[in-house]
């Protein structure tokens, strides 16, 4: 098709410019030809030469190839043997070790507790006129991941030695406390062991951020014994030691005491206590009262026949005493409980409200509960729940006005329990008496009728 286009192409030039002879175009024809064969033959050559490139270039990568196999053949075999020799020198090492294994162990913890132990150590922070320098290297000990040898046992044995004797040992030295004004000062102070450290002002805890010893917040009560120890001069004195090294004592300072929790129930928490002493000295007063209004009326039964307007069954018996002998029962019935009315307020007086006064106290006690809540989910809206310290004044609060009421309300029940208890007992002594006097009234009345009333 392209030689067919190209004869067109010559045969219309040809025509244009006006050639017609036909041996000139036969000859341009086969120049043509000559042209075009010239150009075939030179890409066949080409074509050959890139073949015989790519025919190398293909035997020499499965040269390389063959070579590759044969290394990881070679590599193959080599790791096997590796492995071999590996598991051989491990089971050596297993039975040439044999109980030695068990002793690296118990070396390694050992090493790993007494490192954590005297990491904050009194013993031998703050306290630099002792010993501070230990025999054995503790870290190296527990990361240790071959056998120790003699020396690092005898030298952890040298510094288990010398922590024994440091903590039996009672010493004074110098060190900086922390002042309330945040300044440091030092101050002459007594380790006592390795439990506690002490002086004429109490315990002292040891402050790793501020490298320094500061006091606890709150002493407790037994650091009133430093002093007399301190002062014994060498005899023997009395002293209470914190066993956990600190840790009791660190609980102990940030517990709140009452007064601080009776603070944290805010108005209601002081109301419930307010409350509660009211209801508390009522039944108090109540007790005292009908103690002393039964002491007279047990006098009064020993003496019926000579009634004492001073207890109320002297009154009932004055009021009964005018129609004792008549046959008129209901008169001298009505007359009696007329009398025993008379006398239940002062025998009942004050039962209500220590009653309600127990009732409200747990309720006041729910309310601080709520207000707490409140003010803790504000908290909780305004700052988040990230700091626990944000929401622990509304959580004490609600959990104790829920105490202080219930502490209230409990002694007041039990007391208004007594105290009405006390109430019937002498209302009860009234109404036998009443019906005493009626039965005696028909028996005077009618002495022929045994003592029936009819």
């Amino acid at each position: 098709m392209k030689r067919l286009l190209l004869s067109l192409v010559t045969f219309s030039l040809l025509s244009v410019s006006g050639v017609s002879n036909a041996e000139e175009l036969i000859a341009s024809a086969k120049e043509f030809r000559q042209y075009e064969s010239q150009i075939n033959a030179a890409r066949e050559a080409a074509f050959s030469a890139d073949l015989e490139e790519q025919q190398a270039a293909l035997a020499e990568a499965k040269r390389l190839l063959k070579d590759e196999q044969t290394k990881a053949d070679k590599l193959k075999a080599q790791f096997a043997s590796n492995e071999e020799q590996l598991t051989k020198g491990s089971e050596a090492l297993r039975l040439r070790t044999g109980s030695l294994g068990e002793m690296f162990g118990v070396v390694r913890q050992v090493a790993n507790d007494l490192k954590s132990t005297t990491s904050d150590s009194i013993l031998r922070t703050g306290t630099g006129n002792i010993h501070t320098q230990m025999p054995a290297d503790l870290d190296a000990l527990a990361s240790s991941k071959k056998l120790p040898e003699l020396s690092d046992l005898k030298a952890l044995w040298q510094t288990l030695r010398q922590e024994a004797k440091l903590s039996s040992e009672v010493i004074e030295f110098n060190a900086s406390i922390m002042q309330a004004d945040g300044t440091t000062r030092t101050e002459a102070l007594v380790r006592i062991g390795s439990f506690n450290v002490v002086s004429n002002q109490g315990y002292w805890l040891w402050d790793e951020q501020l490298d320094a010893f500061r006091s606890l917040v709150r002493q407790p009560n037994e650091a009133g014994l430093i002093a007399n120890y301190l002062s014994s001069n060498g005899g023997i004195g009395t002293i209470t030691i914190d066993p956990s090294r600190g840790a009791l004592l660190s609980i102990n300072s940030v517990t709140p005491a009452w007064s601080e929790r009776i603070q944290q129930g805010g108005t209601v928490g002081y109301i419930i206590i307010a409350l509660g002493l009211i209801g508390i000295c009522l039944a108090l007063w109540r007790l005292v009262a009908l103690a002393v209004i039964e002491k007279g009326v047990r006098k009064q039964l020993v003496t019926t026949h000579a009634p004492d307007n001073n207890n109320p069954l002297g009154r009932i018996l004055n009021a009964g005493s005018a129609d004792i002998g008549t046959t008129n029962a209901e008169l001298l019935e009505a007359r009696l409980d007329e009398a025993v009315l008379k006398e239940l307020p002062a025998i009942e007086r004050g039962q209500g409200i220590i009653k309600l006064l127990a009732g409200v106290a747990p309720l006041l006690g729910l309310l601080g509960t709520v207000t707490g809540m409140i003010a803790t989910f504000q908290a909780i809206t305004a700052f988040g729940s990230g700091d626990a310290k944000l929401m622990a004044s509304g959580i004490s609060q609600a959990l104790i006005t829920t105490v202080l009421g219930l502490v209230a309300a409990i002694p007041l029940l039990l007391m208004h329990s007594w105290v009405a208890s006390r109430s019937r007992t002498l209302v009860q002594i009234l109404d036998e008496q009443s019906a005493g006097l009626i039965a005696q009234s028909l028996e005077e009345a009618n002495p022929n009728n045994s003592g029936k009333p009819s």
